[in-house]
């Protein structure tokens, strides 16, 4: 991954982050608490992957992702007019589960420690 591409990815991930702070993104559906974890920027910057960690249960997830494919146009439209690059990627939002998963790993870690005291 070159740097440019890294740059690009980071400015996107930024912005998407600023989008949902400042509640531009109006949809019940984002009940659960979300984090825009990483941004994979194709080397040709045409195509982006957007990870995301949404904290909450299933329902949350699943809430989650159809709010993000409903605004994935409101989203691009707002990355583009504040990129200066010649296209504007499109985006993929691609549901990241390493938090809880390192989450899980630590509870087993927990109760293998607390079996052995």
């Amino acid at each position: 991954m070159s740097m440019r591409t890294k740059r690009v990815g980071s400015e996107i991930q930024k912005i998407i982050s600023a989008l949902l702070l400042r509640g531009d993104l109006h949809d019940p559906r984002f009940n659960g608490m979300i984090s825009f974890t990483n941004v994979d920027v194709a080397p040709d910057l045409r195509t982006a992957k957007v990870y995301y960690s949404c904290f909450g249960g299933p329902e949350d997830a699943q809430s989650t992702a159809e709010a993000l494919e409903s605004a994935r146009g409101f989203i691009q439209t707002e990355v583009a007019s504040k990129l200066d690059i010649r296209f504007s990627p499109k985006f993929t939002f691609v549901l990241d589960n390493s938090i809880a998963y390192g989450d899980k790993i630590e509870r087993i870690l927990d109760t293998i420690v607390a079996e052995d005291e």
